[in-house]
């Protein structure tokens, strides 16, 4: 059996207008906070033992902004949680970063001598200076390059960049011009999001002040972006890159390993506030969203480790599977469907839904109305 490793590091060096994860720009705690990985990874047994049932196979640094801990201080927590776990088996390690923090010296002290990182998320965006500065984003539309040429030399020979559509003051030109970039710099990977607009996100709360206000932020309609996704779609395929879910692309043997287990159900720990843990079957664990706290955090065998869980009825397993599974191109199999066999004719009819080798899977135009698909196969009676 395989399993996955998760470090939430929630610190950012500012906060992007749209961003509703959990993080925080507290400074001057990144060997703190390292520390605090370290502590949890060995205070942690019994909900190691349940959601690290197997070998590790993929190792995630999340956030947040994980670049934000240093080359130096990333490297000494990677290298003491190997001591802890036995990493040996990892085919997948990846860091998100902004493009901002790759600079020489960070690769130098990062990658000299080696690393087991060997994939990195490097969060982009967007490539026209007027949406990143509205974004809040530290970086300008030339830096992402000059990052990637810096990872590449320093053997990062996988990389994947983040692109968001339906941005305020985005246009299709605009959205083009993103997409022609990305292709360009041949990275082997590409996530590419519709913006949600949170409601206590400071874009949300621009928005409501606005209507109120009675000033206008023009936002892509939703005609727009479902064109908007039909473009990169097509950019993107022409350029060699298969759709293998929603929102991500890859080249040829570059799918992301981890994320894919996510939708897969393998089980896989988290370490950090916020991050969450799986056991695989029908347990969820989560770690309180307070840096503070954290980092303050004793473990012991009598703490339980501090965590939340929650057991899934199999209901809630059932349409976990069924939300995940229709994400990716290889859809659901065809049996989590029995009872619902008119809603799945009428999805087939509609062209949303095609059956296949027994599953059954989001079409292209299905794909604009994933969230409608999913919502009228969920089961909603027994437990």
């Amino acid at each position: 059996m395989k399993s996955g490793l998760y470090i939430h590091v929630p610190i950012c060096a500012s906060r992007c207008i749209y961003c509703d994860f959990y993080s925080t720009t507290l400074h001057g705690v990144e060997e703190a906070f390292a520390n605090a990985v370290l502590r949890e990874a060995e205070g942690s047994p019994d909900r190691t033992a349940a959601c690290m049932p197997g070998e590790i196979r993929t190792l995630y640094l999340g956030g947040g902004t994980p670049s934000q801990l240093g080359g130096r201080t990333l490297k000494r927590m990677l290298e003491e949680l190997a001591r802890i776990f036995d990493l040996s088996n990892v085919k997948e390690a990846t860091m998100e970063v902004n493009p901002e923090d790759v600079d020489e010296r960070f690769a130098q002290e990062l990658f000299d001598g080696g690393s087991i990182i060997n994939r990195v998320s490097m969060g982009v965006q967007s490539f026209v200076d007027e949406e990143l500065q509205f974004l809040r984003r530290r970086h300008n539309a030339g830096k992402p390059a000059e990052a990637i040429r810096i990872l590449r030399s320093n053997g990062i020979q996988n990389i994947s960049i983040d692109l968001m559509y339906g941005l305020p003051l985005q246009t299709m030109d605009s959205w083009n011009r993103s997409i022609d970039t990305a292709i360009a710099l041949k990275t082997q990977h590409i996530s590419a999001y519709c913006l949600s607009v949170e409601e206590n996100t400071p874009l949300g709360k621009m928005l409501k002040g606005n209507r109120e206000s009675g000033n206008r932020i023009t936002l892509p309609d939703d005609d727009m972006c479902v064109a908007m996704a039909a473009v990169l779609r097509k950019k993107l395929q022409a350029a060699g890159y298969i759709q293998y879910e929603i929102s991500n692309y890859a080249l040829p043997g570059f799918h992301s390993q981890h994320n894919s287990a996510y939708w897969d159900g393998t089980p896989y720990l988290g370490l950090g506030p916020g991050a969450h843990s799986y056991d695989g079957h029908a347990t969820r664990y989560w770690n309180q969203t307070d840096l503070k706290a954290y980092l303050n955090k004793v473990y012991n065998k009598e703490d339980s480790d501090g965590t939340e869980c929650e057991h899934l009825t199999e209901k809630d397993i059932r349409n976990e599977r069924v939300m995940l599974g229709l994400r990716t191109r290889r859809g659901i199999p065809a049996e989590l469907a029995v009872g619902y066999e008119g809603t799945v004719a009428d999805f087939i009819s509609r062209g949303l839904l095609e059956a296949q080798n027994g599953r059954l899977r989001l079409t292209e135009a299905g794909l604009n109305f994933g969230d409608e698909v999913t919502r009228e196969l969920f089961a909603t009676d027994g437990p």
